[in-house]
């Protein structure tokens, strides 16, 4: 299979993701699992956090889930570019603080990356193509209509920081 059907497989499973839990493999799966306190965790070069919230690193079907800790498949995130992997943690961490909105969960994830300052254009282009391939699952929207709300909230960010920058030249 080339690298690129992998990639398309591996986010059709991200954008199925469910905050229903998720059956180890096997027994093997549950002693390799490892808690990772909060504002400890490095992905893909970037430590992120989100609050108290600690994360679970553990084997399972998909990527990321989220209840009252954020639990990650690092098996199954590695080959995804990075400001995936990262939009997909702040997306878990959307739903710690919005519930099971997805809709909400994304924005917050969008928001989060922008005040990071590593969500750029560019690289909301980038997730959206990645979504493109991928297709969708039945939690989230289809990938147009998701791509279309993640760039609502980037572009009312850029609106609010636009203003910010006007009220202070006055």
């Amino acid at each position: 299979m080339r690298p690129a059907a992998h990639l398309v497989m591996g986010l059709a499973l991200c954008l199925t993701l469910t905050a229903t839990g998720p059956e180890p493999r096997s027994a093997a799966a549950i002693e390799q699992s490892k808690l990772v306190a909060p504002g400890r965790l490095v992905v893909a070069g970037r430590r992120l956090s989100c609050g108290r919230t600690a994360t679970l690193i553990r084997d399972f079907e998909g990527f990321a889930v989220s209840s009252t800790v954020i639990m990650l498949n690092m098996q199954a995130l590695k080959d995804l570019p990075r400001p995936v992997q990262w939009l997909i943690y702040y997306h878990e961490c959307g739903h710690i603080l919005y519930g099971p909105n997805e809709s909400a969960a994304d924005c917050y994830a969008v928001r989060r990356a922008r005040r990071e300052r590593w969500l750029t254009p560019k690289a909301l282009e980038d997730i959206c193509a990645t979504f493109n391939i991928a297709g969708h699952g039945p939690v989230h929207a289809d990938p147009e209509a998701r791509c279309a709300e993640l760039q609502q909230c980037f572009n009312k960010k850029a609106e609010l920081e636009a203003r910010d920058d006007i009220d202070t030249l006055r």
